[in-house]
């Protein structure tokens, strides 16, 4: 796995110099950061190409490839949903890259939902944009900081005024900052079955 963020960026996006323990933590934490990343986006930018007989879903009759942009479709095989079917490779007259640079693959309309499918392909998504990963710094930076300050355990902002002060409190101390899920919603697939 190559994590969208590192130990170093995290420390540069906190503005501080880690200990080595912290270094360590951060870095299990970009590991972390990366998996939900990918989790809540539905794609990956992990693997290096060729993707060789990832398999999907299919949605109606087209297959949402989870590396993109594409560069070539190489291989489609389909099965039925039982146990000892065997894969039929289809002929490439059979699909059509509709949509590259998000991955949309188009099959002919005779696929159905009871169809196991697998696809190999090339891609050029081999890093994430530089956006993905400040917002993977974001995250594994804000699960770090609750460790920086354990004397402050759900403390969110101190504001301190004439005769008064006002604490706020997080509402949950695993929760993912708001700017970086608005940097991944615009990378996020949601497909409606």
């Amino acid at each position: 796995m190559t994590a969208y963020t590192d130990a170093q960026q995290v420390a540069a996006y906190l503005g501080l110099t880690l200990t080595s323990a912290q270094v360590l933590q951060a870095g299990v934490l970009s590991d972390a950061a990366t998996t939900w990343i990918d989790r809540y986006v539905g794609r990956t930018w992990q693997t290096v190409s060729p993707a060789t007989d990832e398999q999907h879903v299919i949605v109606g009759d087209t297959v949402y490839l989870a590396r993109r942009p594409v560069v070539a479709v190489t291989a489609v095989s389909t099965r039925l949903n039982i146990v000892g079917s065997t894969w039929t490779l289809l002929d490439s007259d059979e699909y059509e890259l509709r949509d590259a640079a998000n991955g949309r693959l188009l099959l002919m309309g005779w696929a159905t939902h009871g169809l196991d499918i697998k696809v190999s392909y090339t891609h050029s998504g081999a890093l994430p944009p530089a956006d993905v990963q400040l917002a993977a710094s974001m995250i594994a930076g804000s699960w770090l900081s609750q460790t920086l300050r354990p004397q402050t355990s759900g403390l969110d902002t101190i504001a301190v005024g004439q005769n008064d002060i006002a604490l706020k409190f997080s509402t949950s101390r695993s929760d993912v900052p708001a700017e970086a899920v608005s940097i991944l919603n615009a990378y996020r697939v949601v497909v409606v079955a």
